[in-house]
């Protein structure tokens, strides 16, 4: 016997009045409703229903567990729905640049799996600035100074940049005094050819100083530009955080460190819907939670 369901038959029963008219009223044979009020009686050791050819009417038992029965039918209605809205599941499609990903994305998925089961990560990393409409996207890391206004955006931190250099360069070229010398040296250029590339800086007397760059090799993949970098192809201006490691090892050598560079933002963007879908509101609160208020 399905207790709930010969639960609900019998107060159906007791509000419609008769049998009948509630296997009317829920779309079932008199013989479903008869044998489910008959089995309930049975499981509970009493009477609930008077049965006579002219009437139907309840028992004292009858009234007692009808009110038994509506209240834990009403709080398995509850439950149901309290449930159906805290199962956090569904697939989320996630953006970012590949060295963005690599470094601050990718470390804290297993234990955001550990915490969400039943979320989907689809993680798209790539240097190409991929349209979050277009390409279906929930929600995307940016590094970024002008931001889609159509998003919601959640700020991390900021970011600080470093110029670098291998030693072997340095060694065969020198280093540059100052940001004006860089137009004398091949740099690795972020960006496409035919795009103007400037590196700002402030001096020592925290004056604005920007400087056109140019060499023989520009990409769309900063993670790239580290690599030309230690091999010794030119400088580069990468986020501290990605050449931290290489600098620290010897593969690089920081230039020009009196000189601040301008920072940048480190955002989650999401849709409008990231504020009703449990599980997009999920990631962009969990990732937040784990990269907002650290120096990058």
């Amino acid at each position: 016997m399905d207790k709930l369901k010969a639960m609900a038959i019998f107060v159906e029963i007791a509000e419609q009045g008769s049998m009948s008219a509630a296997a009317r009223k829920l779309g079932v044979v008199n013989s479903v409703v008869s044998k489910n009020l008959t089995e309930l009686e049975a499981w509970l050791g009493r009477k609930l229903v008077y049965r006579s050819t002219r009437n139907m009417r309840l028992t004292q038992d009858g009234h007692k567990q009808l009110e038994q029965f509506r209240e834990i039918l009403d709080r398995v209605d509850e439950l149901e729905v309290y449930t159906d809205e805290q199962v956090i599941q569904g697939i989320v499609k996630i953006t970012a640049p590949i060295y963005l990903g690599q470094q601050l994305l990718v470390p804290h998925i297993p234990e955001f799996h550990r915490q969400f089961p039943l979320v989907k990560l689809h993680l798209v990393l790539s240097d190409d600035f991929e349209n979050m409409i277009d390409e279906g996207f929930d929600v995307a890391l940016r590094a970024s100074q002008m931001l889609d206004s159509n998003f919601i955006s959640r700020r991390l931190s900021d970011a600080s940049l470093a110029v670098v250099a291998s030693p072997d360069y340095v060694s065969q070229y020198g280093a540059p005094s100052s940001p004006k010398a860089l137009t004398k040296y091949h740099c690795l250029v972020e960006g496409a050819l035919d795009s103007p590339r400037r590196w700002r800086f402030k001096n020592p007397q925290n004056e604005q100083v920007s400087v056109a760059v140019d060499g023989s090799i520009f990409t769309n993949s900063g993670t790239s530009i580290k690599q030309l970098c230690e091999a010794g192809l030119g400088l580069a201006q990468l986020p501290s955080f990605l050449v931290e490691e290489s600098i620290s090892s010897g593969k690089l050598i920081e230039l020009l460190a009196e000189y601040a560079l301008s920072n940048f933002y480190l955002h989650l963007l999401y849709h409008q819907k990231g504020t009703s879908n449990l599980a997009i509101k999920a990631v962009v609160e969990y990732f937040v939670s784990q990269l907002s208020g650290k120096k990058y």
